[in-house]
């Protein structure tokens, strides 16, 4: 299934490969070739089984697109599942029966992703994609089931509603773990924690694709993506009040509290119950099967769940981003407590990060490994993830 149908005439295939290319930067998936359609296949059925199965629709209007039936076709279909979001390549007015939709004007856009009309294109996509549910829209498999010549989206959250996007959640079991390690001063000393109760963590770091949603509903600009793309990219340059305020929104959207985990769930969920010095065991060689880091980042962030997870099926615990968690900075574990509770001072100048990122070599994506960091800071390697009782 891909996250976006492109529909458009043949005669203007130049200008869909511009959009093509810019969608992909996001991290959506697009099916838009109709050359991928294998020999034998029926070209209608494929192309109405690619449309039930897409979660928008964006349909290229020109001149020649209004005349085409097979583009008209194809937008009756995805207005009729509310995917559709219209798109004016030229300066014309929409075809009949589609008026009453507004399409931003992209007759002088030549492909650059921070234009104005095309941050706008990205909330309306963001905006259909939370309100897509793959229960609903998708036909039950039979024998007629149409193989659709796309690659599959990696998936990120579990959508409710058109204002929000909650994420997947992990639960994580109540145990004991050591926490820590004998390497640095700052992860010293080991001590015992004990997490009496069972929490829930994010499945994933939260996505550009979730924050944006955020950022439209409180009127706020959307953190720079540094032009590496958004959509299942987790989202970076946010501060750790940043943070706390979006999970105090989405808590307040949904009904249920959500929290940036303390700094000892977040090393025992990230351990997964391993005592070795990565969740993978010893070896940081296997890093790159686990983790986007400096060895093969290619100088950017990636779509979360590229990796293998850890133990427990959470992904990018190390690498990607470094993550906010809850506690206060201490040179030393000297004054922890042992119930897993955050670590808070008077005088907090620094929160700390866990878990390395693109930006660094393989040893900082150890467990224990901490970073302590001003809290308004706002960094391109810099994201969190979400926690829940």
């Amino acid at each position: 299934m891909a996250d976006i149908f492109l529909s458009y005439s043949r005669q203007d295939q130049a200008k869909a490969k511009l959009f093509v290319t810019a969608l992909e930067q996001e991290g959506w998936t697009v099916f838009w070739d109709t050359k991928s359609i294998l020999g034998g296949q029926d070209f209608d059925a494929v192309i109405e089984a690619a449309i039930e199965a897409a979660a928008c629709m964006v349909v290229l209007w020109s001149e020649v697109a209004k005349k085409s039936h097979y583009v008209r076709d194809e937008a009756r279909l995805g207005r009729e599942r509310n995917i559709l979001v219209p798109v004016l390549i030229e300066s014309i007015s929409l075809p009949l029966g589609f008026g009453s939709l507004h399409a931003e004007n992209f007759s002088s856009w030549q492909g650059d992703i921070n234009a104005p009309e095309f941050i706008k294109l990205q909330q309306a996509i963001t905006l259909k994609l939370s309100l897509y549910t793959p229960d609903l829209a998708s036909k039950p498999a039979d024998d007629d089931t149409v193989a659709l010549p796309t690659p599959q989206p990696t998936p990120v959250a579990a959508c409710k509603t058109l204002a929000y996007i909650e994420p997947e959640l992990v639960l994580i079991p109540a145990g004991r773990f050591m926490m820590g390690s004998n390497e640095y001063e700052n992860e010293q000393p080991i001590h015992p924690v004990t997490l009496a109760h069972p929490f829930y963590l994010g499945k994933y770091p939260v996505t550009f694709a979730e924050y944006a949603l955020f950022v439209q509903a409180t009127q706020r600009q959307l953190p720079n993506d540094e032009g590496w793309g958004k959509g299942k990219r987790p989202v970076i340059n946010v501060s750790w009040q940043d943070a706390n305020n979006y999970a105090a929104w989405l808590s307040a959207q949904t009904g249920n509290a959500y929290r940036l985990p303390t700094e000892a769930e977040w090393e025992y969920a990230c351990r997964a119950r391993a005592n070795s010095r990565f969740y993978w065991g010893d070896n940081g060689q296997l890093a790159a099967d686990y983790a986007c880091f400096w060895g093969n980042s290619d100088g950017k962030t990636h779509s979360v769940g590229e990796k293998r997870p850890n133990a427990w099926g959470l992904y990018d615990m190390a690498g990607n981003v470094w993550e906010w968690v809850q506690d206060g900075y201490s040179d030393n574990y000297q004054q922890a407590q042992n119930d897993g509770k955050p670590y808070e001072s008077a005088n907090c100048a620094a929160r700390v990060v866990r878990g390395g990122s693109w930006f660094n070599e393989y040893l900082l994506l150890r467990s224990a490994n901490r970073f302590r960091i001003i809290p308004d800071l706002r960094s391109f390697d810099i994201g969190f993830r979400l926690a829940q009782d």
